[in-house]
C-alpha cells in the first residue's frame, strides 16, 4: 500500500442508495419510521435511467431509487440481487485527483467518470467505480468545492432536514462471502487500515465488513444512524432488505 499514490486526506460516507422496484411504499415506510422527508427528486436519462428521492439524515443522505425502464442498470441489479437491496455507497473525498490516481494505480475501472462541472448549482465531480474491481457494492468517490455542500440533494436540502429521530449516518455494513478480502480491497482504495473487527474508520464514519453465506453476492446490508432520541437507541428497521440500526 505504501507504494501507491497518496489517498485523499479526508473521506467520509455521505450518501447511501437503496434500489427498489417501487419507491413509494419504501419512502412511506422511511418517512413514518425515521421522520425524515425527501428534499430532492431527480430523473436522469442515459445511462442511468432511474428516478429517486433523496432524504437528508443530518448532513448525510439516504437515497431510494427505482429503475425507469427495463434497460436501466438498476433493473439488472434487482434481477441479480433477487429483489430490493442496498445499491450504492457514495464516499465524499476532499481531493478527486488523488482519488483518481489511486484508482488508476489499483487498476480499478471507472464505470462512469463525471468530470467536474456545476450540477444543481454545486461544482461537483465523481468517479463511479466498477464493482467487479472494487468488490462490495457499487461505490462512488465524489468531490464538491465546499466540504459541507452536496449536489445530489438539490439546492434546498438544508431546509428539509428533520432530526427529531436520526441526525446522521455513522456507518455502513457490507456483507460478503469473503469479508476479509473485500475489506483489504477497500483499504487499498481508501488508504486506510483494516481494524481487528474487520472495519475501516473514515472521517466521522466507518465501513464494516461481515460474513455472508457462501455463493451469495456482495451487498450493502446495513446502515447505522445516530439516534437523536436516545430512548430509541437499539432499534432496528428493515428497508429494501437493508437493516437500519439506531445507535
Amino acid at each position: 500500500m505504501s507504494q501507491l499514490p497518496p489517498a485523499p486526506d479526508k473521506i467520509r460516507i455521505r450518501q447511501i442508495a437503496l434500489c427498489v422496484p417501487d419507491i413509494r411504499p419504501v419512502e412511506r415506510q422511511v418517512e413514518q419510521v425515521l421522520d425524515i422527508t425527501a428534499a430532492h427528486r431527480d430523473k436522469p436519462g442515459p445511462p442511468i435511467w432511474m428516478y429517486n428521492g433523496v432524504f437528508p439524515v443530518g448532513d448525510s443522505f439516504l437515497e431510494i431509487l427505482q429503475p425507469e425502464r427495463p434497460e436501466a442498470p438498476t433493473t439488472k441489479f434487482l434481477q441479480k440481487q433477487g429483489g430490493p437491496a442496498g445499491y450504492m455507497l457514495i464516499l465524499q473525498v476532499d481531493d478527486l485527483e488523488k482519488a483518481r490516481a489511486r484508482v488508476d494505480a489499483l487498476n480499478i475501472r471507472i464505470a462512469w467518470d463525471m468530470e467536474v462541472a456545476v450540477r444543481h448549482g454545486i461544482n461537483v465531480g465523481a468517479l463511479h467505480l466498477h464493482p467487479s474491481d472494487t468488490r462490495g457494492p457499487l461505490t462512488s468517490l465524489d468531490w464538491v468545492d465546499d466540504w459541507d455542500d452536496w449536489a445530489w440533494a438539490g439546492a434546498a436540502w438544508k431546509w428539509h432536514r428533520r432530526t427529531d429521530v436520526v441526525s446522521g449516518i455513522s456507518a455502513v455494513e457490507i456483507s460478503s462471502a469473503d469479508p476479509d478480502g473485500v475489506a483489504v480491497r477497500f483499504a487499498q482504495l481508501l488508504g486506510k487500515e483494516v481494524s481487528s473487527d474487520c472495519s475501516i474508520t473514515l472521517e466521522e464514519t466507518s465501513i464494516r465488513f461481515v460474513q455472508a453465506p457462501a455463493g451469495t453476492r456482495d451487498r450493502l446490508t446495513g446502515i447505522d444512524m445516530t439516534s437523536s432520541d436516545r430512548s430509541r437507541v437499539g432499534e432496528s428497521h428493515e428497508f429494501a432488505r437493508t437493516v437500519v440500526r439506531l445507535v
